[in-house]
């Protein structure tokens, strides 16, 4: 038996380096800590402009574990940060993001005089002393048009093989998509309230061919959605309806969630630290 020692250790060691930090926290951690992912939900969108430099910034300055960033292509095909379909929530402008071009989005007041960013910008800025969480979407007509230009960024910047990144979707083609053009990124399916109520083993196993995590919100989720999703070895990252955050994140912690969206991270990181 003492020599099968050594290619176990090295075949456990490559086991392990070649999960991303999220797959390996929950196995790693020991049994009686509890360190949930905290996502910024648009940077610290709650306290800054949302999707800019500041809120960025300061989720960093505040400990996220990871920026999120919804993306939307651009007329001229550039993926820019922005969640709404039309700009003119978050910016001075008015118009649907894919009938506009990148020079024109960048004349446009993103909130405190923020510009909007690219995809690439963001990286750029901070490099691998962040983590990213970035959401895919269907254009307006359910086409696929991000995920290759996607998958060549996160390669440029060494941020798959760094396991500095997740990419999160609604859309199961999207993430099957990234799944067939690179398997090492871990994804995550976000649900919408109706899946969240049909939710099986059986629909948990599916989703588990392609991702290693599930993002309900947690207005719907209670005690039994969460060990359902954990008895299929699936990790459960929660998101917020705003006005419920603040309201639900005790209970979420108390559930052991796997992972917070949250719009304030010191807010989060502070009611996990007087829970434990």
């Amino acid at each position: 038996m003492k020599k099968l020692t050594y290619p176990l250790i090295i075949g456990l060691f490559i086991l392990i380096s070649g999960c991303s930090k999220a797959e390996t926290s929950a196995k790693s951690a020991p049994s009686d800590s509890y360190h949930p992912f905290m996502i910024a939900h648009r940077g610290a969108s709650a306290l800054e402009p949302e999707h800019t430099l500041l809120s960025y910034e300061r989720a960093i300055k505040d400990k996220a574990d990871y920026i999120e960033i919804d993306l939307r292509q651009t007329k001229d095909g550039k993926l820019v940060a922005i969640h709404d379909k039309d700009v003119a929530r978050t910016t001075n402008g008015k118009g649907k993001v894919q009938d506009l071009k990148l020079s024109e989005l960048k004349k446009l007041n993103a909130g405190k005089g923020q510009k909007m960013l690219t995809i690439e910008e963001i990286i750029k800025t901070f490099g691998k002393s962040a983590n990213y969480y970035i959401e895919t979407r269907e254009d307006e007509n359910g086409h696929l048009v991000m995920e290759k230009q996607l998958v060549d960024i996160l390669e440029k910047y060494d941020l798959i093989s760094g396991n500095k990144a997740v990419v999160e979707s609604f859309s199961e083609k999207s993430l099957r998509k990234i799944r067939s053009i690179n398997k090492d990124i871990p994804l995550a399916r976000l649900l919408r309230d109706d899946e969240v109520s049909r939710l099986t083993p059986d629909s948990l196993r599916k989703m588990k061919t392609y991702a290693f995590a599930v993002g309900p919100n947690a207005k719907l989720v209670n005690e039994s959605v969460v060990n359902t999703i954990h008895k299929e070895n699936l990790q459960i990252h929660v998101f917020f309806d705003a006005e419920n955050e603040n309201s639900l994140t005790k209970k979420m912690l108390q559930l052991k969630v796997d992972g917070l969206f949250t719009n304030n991270p010191a807010y989060t990181r502070k009611q996990l630290d007087s829970s434990m």
